[in-house]
């Protein structure tokens, strides 16, 4: 017995930004606001979608790369002013922006509610009845197929999970134009973030028939197509197969959250501000490694895309290599014990229980691997 769900409407159609009369039937009437960054491609991206729809009440695009209580109680205040009575609001950006996005509409810009629901978990707090829209503008986030978002209090040195069902998004457009003007470090960040999603999805104590087909066909594009796309960034065939493989990995951990990689990561992240695309990707040939051997279903689906199973790690190791992205955790700790206190305080968290491994494999896979 398995369940899936899925409720977001998905519409994949590159260059669908430039055609104002389809996305004005898509998304309809009604007062809304605008999240994305301020950088000049955005503003363009803005005004697209600004001559389809009309004037919006607010733009909000003062967003940090990691959404951070400080930033978000400066962006509740005009939403709030700003924002009553709206019926949606756009995600246009990547995953900081999507997951701000979810902060605000779940509690309409009333920040101290969200954050009290967000860290006490109280079950009472009320769905939103603001139609989130999600144009994601990088292939690797998943935010727009989740009911989740990463909210971090860097204050405090603490990382918290988002969740409620009503962030679903109601609409989530895919259109590979608008990765076009990705650089090569954001674009392997962005696909490694994906291709962790889809590999966590597997080896998840949550995953299912459904979850594990979505996650094989995203490893499987990454790994034919992201080494091809980095010397040459402006095809636009490999930039849809690698936001293909994007939605396809959203697909899959939708429904299993991650696992150990992304638990690992997140003080990596923290405290040594690795990038999360790196901070949750570097560790895949090590988990892979952990997992051989543990669960028939697993196998058989790394076995999907390692015909040569045994070899695996090293096959996956190879690949990091080709886009020059180290796999060694001295490259981005350095101290031993800090990675190892790191590892151990992982499986402790929420994401780590997710996982069907245990830290006694982990250490012998990176013993393995000679790291």
């Amino acid at each position: 017995m398995f369940k899936y769900q899925n409720p977001s409407n998905i519409i994949f159609e590159t260059g669908i930004l430039e055609n104002h009369k389809k996305l004005k039937d898509l998304i309809g009437d009604g007062d809304y606001c605008i999240f994305t960054y301020s950088d000049d491609v955005f503003k363009q991206y803005t005004n697209q979608i600004i001559k389809a729809l009309g004037e919006p009440k607010l733009i909000v695009n003062n967003i940090l790369p990691n959404p951070d209580y400080k930033n978000l109680k400066e962006i509740c205040k005009s939403f709030t002013e700003k924002c009553k009575g709206i019926k949606f609001a756009i995600a246009l950006g990547g995953g900081s922006v999507i997951d701000t996005a979810k902060f605000l509409v779940l509690g309409k810009g009333n920040f101290e509610n969200t954050v009290n629901y967000l860290e006490k978990r109280t079950k009472d707090f009320e769905p939103t009845d603001i139609d989130l829209i999600s144009i994601p503008t990088t292939a690797g986030t998943g935010s727009e197929l989740t009911c989740w978002a990463t909210i971090w209090d860097e204050e405090n040195q603490k990382k918290h999970s988002l969740i409620h069902p009503s962030l679903f998004s109601k609409l989530s457009i895919f259109d590979s134009k608008l990765t076009l003007s990705l650089p090569k470090k954001i674009t392997i960040e962005t696909s490694l973030d994906a291709m962790s999603h889809s590999f966590e999805s597997i080896w998840n104590v949550n995953s299912n028939p459904v979850s594990n087909i979505h996650a094989i066909n995203s490893i499987n594009l990454i790994l034919k197509n992201l080494p091809k796309l980095i010397n040459n960034l402006g095809d636009i065939n490999l930039r849809e197969e690698i936001m293909r493989a994007s939605m396809f990995a959203g697909l899959a951990f939708s429904n299993t959250k991650t696992a150990i990689s992304h638990s690992i990561s997140y003080p990596i992240t923290l405290k040594y501000k690795v990038p999360h695309g790196i901070a949750c990707s570097f560790t895949l040939p090590i988990i892979l490694k952990s997992v051989q051997g543990l669960d028939q279903t697993c196998d058989k689906n790394l076995k999907e895309l390692f015909p040569n199973f045994e070899n695996a790690p090293k096959e996956l190791e190879n690949f990091f290599t080709s886009l020059k992205v180290s796999t060694n955790f001295k490259d981005y700790i350095g101290n031993a014990n800090d990675w190892d206190l790191i590892v151990k305080d992982a499986f402790s968290g929420e994401r780590g229980k997710n996982f069907i491994g245990n830290y006694k494999k982990v250490l012998e896979a990176q013993e393995y691997l000679g790291y």
